[in-house]
């Protein structure tokens, strides 16, 4: 559903509607001719290994990777019953960061709480960054095993430096950064099956491919994007929200829409608000109570949930709905679900699965980004 937003010339639209079809039929090739599934099958026989034998999964990454490895380190423990981590803590960073340099805090963190039979899952786009390649380098000569996610060029430094390296054919950030999120989320949802179902990760590319290509979600990324564009030329800012791997995405969308599309944009994720909001008002109650405090009228608000159920996103949006902010929603199992009815944009990604909805929530937003900035290098 989508209310009138914003009314822009005919030729924006039409430039609009040309980016669209061109970079989702980009994302969606992408997805379905990587031939990535025996490497996904065999990070999944990875992570039974490391469950069977009572070691953990370790996540690290820069920026939207980091956001990524966040969601992973969650998912994996908590659907898929993998011990995992990610080197997110922002005191771990600065302090590592201060005292041993950006490049080697996260070798400095593999030294501090790395135990042996850990698995080291690094992800980085263009697999160039140095504090990765440095702790791939640690993992190495520390007989860790070492798992990488990378795009860019196929001679990228990180993909030489695993035991078992993932790349994507793409130079687009954002393309590469939510594939690589496609695949992690794929793997976690085969683990948490644990049914022998091999062929759960054709038919889960071939879903996303097919609901990001889909025409009828169009309109309303359209629409997404003119709202951005009003909030920015009023200099309001646009508030990312979620629970869980949702607030992964939102943590994402604030940064990459800042950085990138110059947007300004926040995600009420640091860890100080989120305790002591929660703790004064309740879990039901914090998300609302952000909103109270940090909402401006020129702002809008961005509320994911894939249940489109979650109590403490059900009161957010209707406190943005009293305060007249626009609101935009993502959610996804039942297309009745009380989220969809709420936002003035609302997408809905028509699956059951955590996995796919949040890859589609991702995949969607991020776009509007690449359109926001302008077309990205393929």
């Amino acid at each position: 559903m989508i209310n009138a937003v914003m009314e822009v010339s005919s030729d924006t639209v039409d430039k609009d509607r040309r980016y669209l079809e061109n970079y989702l039929k980009v994302y969606g090739t992408l997805m379905l001719k990587s031939g990535i599934e025996p490497q996904l099958l065999a990070f999944r026989d990875l992570c039974l290994q490391v469950k069977a034998r009572g070691n953990k999964l370790i996540f690290a990454g820069n920026g939207a990777s980091a956001s990524i490895s966040s969601h992973a380190a969650t998912d994996y423990t908590q659907h898929a019953k993998v011990r995992a981590v990610a080197f997110n803590d922002h005191n771990l960073i600065t302090a590592f960061g201060n005292d041993y340099g950006y490049e080697h805090w996260v070798a400095r963190s593999l030294e501090a709480y790395a135990d042996p039979g850990d698995v080291v899952v690094l992800i980085s786009s263009s697999g160039s960054s140095p504090n990765i390649v440095n702790a791939a380098k640690f993992a190495r000569d520390h007989q860790l095993e070492c798992v990488t996610f990378t795009g860019f060029s196929s001679t990228n430094p990180l993909r030489g430096l695993g035991h078992l390296n993932l790349w994507l054919d793409c130079n687009a950030y954002n393309l590469v950064e939510t594939t690589h999120l496609v695949w992690i989320l794929l793997v976690a949802n085969l683990l948490e099956n644990n049914d022998g179902d091999d062929g759960f990760i054709s038919r889960g590319l071939a879903n996303i491919a097919g609901q990001l290509q889909a025409a009828v979600h169009r309109p309303a990324l359209t629409a997404f994007c003119n709202l951005c564009r009003e909030v920015s030329a009023r200099n309001g800012k646009v508030i990312f929200a979620g629970n869980g791997g949702s607030s992964s995405i939102a943590s994402h969308a604030a940064t990459d829409y800042t950085k990138q599309s110059r947007v300004r944009s926040v995600a009420f994720n640091d860890h100080n608000l989120l305790t002591a909001f929660a703790n004064d008002y309740g879990q039901e109650h914090w998300l609302e109570q952000c909103i109270e405090a940090y909402a401006q009228p020129q702002d809008a608000v961005v509320l994911i949930s894939s249940s489109g159920k979650s109590a403490n996103i059900l009161r957010a949006a209707n406190l943005t709905r009293q305060k007249g902010l626009p609101l935009v929603t993502f959610s996804a199992f039942d297309p009745r679900n009380p989220l969809h009815a709420l936002g003035q944009i609302n997408f809905w990604a028509d699956t059951r699965h955590y996995s796919i909805a949040e890859a589609l929530h991702s995949g969607w937003i991020l776009c509007v980004c690449d359109m926001l900035a302008g077309k990205p290098e393929f």
